[in-house]
């Protein structure tokens, strides 16, 4: 796959961090690469209670396998949107892992993180 290759490079040091985040328990390290405007509602407690539901059902991360890319939904204000999925293995289960990004100011920033068990 050869398309959007300087920007998975982007998006998986982001899920990297953002992993290490869950592991930890660091909500503001998880949130440190999302733009503001998708953080509204998200507080700390809500990253705290999803974390402990995501170990309950799924265990600890194990690792990651790349599947591709999508257009992400495009608006006004984010005309460049990309999506990227990647197949997950847990201690318990496998998910899949979406990871939103859009271009703001020449910085890719996120604006979705889905875990779909």
């Amino acid at each position: 796959m050869k398309e959007h290759i300087e920007e998975l490079r982007i998006v998986e040091a982001y899920l990297t961090d953002m992993l290490e985040a869950d592991r930890d328990g660091d909500y503001d390290a998880f949130i440190k690469h999302f733009d503001d405007d998708d953080l509204e509602g998200f507080t700390k407690n809500t990253f705290l209670e999803d974390v402990e539901l995501m170990r309950e059902d799924l265990g600890a991360y194990k690792d990651r396998s790349f599947l591709g890319s999508l257009q992400g939904f495009k608006t006004d204000s984010r005309s460049n949107c990309l999506r990227f999925v990647w197949r997950a293995t847990y201690e318990k289960n496998e998910a899949l892992i979406i990871l939103g990004i859009h271009e703001k100011d020449g910085v890719w920033l996120v604006n979705e993180n889905v875990v779909s068990k």
